[in-house]
């Protein structure tokens, strides 16, 4: 039988795991500190904080799952990239690989980020780009990567290394960048916006939960980047949603300064999660931003106040 655990099940790409999981024919169990029992039929709910090693022994003892999809991490909105908690999940995360391995686990999957890359290379490879990440958040996770894969050789564990870059989608954090111009321009408000163009490949959450479903699941290994393979610009973006919402308010670009620590062009190299893995998405961008907005207009009350816009929006 397939058992896999999954961490942060609750979570933006979390909830969206589940099912296909099921379907794939797993038998889930989703660790969470708040369980969502209702979001998916045919999974198993652990109320489990992975901060506390015993009871994350204790799980990997009862259950002896073969996969581990590894999702959890801080991302506390706007204080996650220097926060002095990466290197409490980093610590975390290790140990759970260790109790997952040591009670028989077989295959592993993390979920990494595109903030491990050098960001002045502007697009990103797997096998080409260096890596050497600028923020606290993104060494912790290069590092949890480089310890966890000489980990899993030595115990002939498979592990891939899911690089995510910008997500997309129901039930983002309101203040990022689709949803705080989705947002704005439903309620017939001026969005401020820097001058747009900043190049970046953003995909929907549910392509990018699919694309790790399948990753899990096969018998690929090392990092592989989990993007759409499609790159635009802010500014076409933004016009896009604005085109779609058509006649409410307005965008001003330029309006704010670009964030220098933010490279001009950051884009994925796509090739081993399309040729490799075989996996292609869904949604194109007109598509996914269409049912992010058809989402927005059911849940106006989550909306955050004009002007909370930050375009610094990666993360699961």
């Amino acid at each position: 039988m397939k058992r896999v655990i999954v961490t942060g099940a609750s979570g933006f790409i979390g909830r969206y795991t589940l099912p296909l999981l099921v379907q794939a024919g797993f038998e889930v169990h989703a660790l969470s500190r708040q369980p969502d029992s209702e979001s998916c039929a045919d999974v198993f709910w652990h109320h489990v904080d992975i901060m506390h090693e015993q009871s994350v022994e204790a799980l990997c003892s009862d259950l002896r799952a073969t996969h581990l999809l590894h999702l959890a991490w801080y991302t506390e909105h706007g204080k996650f990239w220097h926060a002095d908690e990466n290197l409490d999940w980093l610590a975390c995360s290790l140990g759970l690989l260790k109790s997952f391995v040591h009670h028989g686990g077989k295959r592993v999957l993390m979920a990494g980020s595109c903030a491990e890359y050098d960001w002045h290379q502007g697009s990103c490879s797997e096998d080409a780009t260096p890596c050497h990440p600028a923020t606290l958040y993104g060494i912790s996770k290069h590092a949890l990567h480089q310890v966890a894969a000489t980990y899993c050789a030595m115990h002939q564990v498979g592990i891939a290394w899911g690089r995510v870059f910008f997500l997309y989608g129901p039930g983002e954090t309101g203040a990022r960048f689709v949803p705080a111009v989705i947002n704005g321009l439903l309620r017939q408000e001026t969005v401020l916006c820097s001058d747009g163009s900043r190049l970046r490949d953003f995909m929907h959450v549910a392509d990018a939960a699919s694309a790790l479903a399948s990753l899990l699941e096969s018998g690929l290994t090392g990092g592989v980047n989990i993007a759409s393979g499609e790159s635009y610009t802010l500014k076409e973006i933004a016009e896009e949603i604005m085109r779609q919402i058509g006649g409410y308010g307005h965008i001003e670009f330029g309006a704010l300064a670009n964030c220098p620590s933010e490279p001009t062009v950051l884009t994925a190299d796509t090739k081993r999660l399309h040729d490799e893995l075989g996996w292609e998405p869904s949604f194109s961008l007109e598509t996914g931003l269409a049912d992010t907005i058809s989402w927005w207009k059911s849940n106006m009350n989550l909306n955050l106040k004009a002007g909370e816009i930050d375009e610094n929006y990666n993360r699961h």
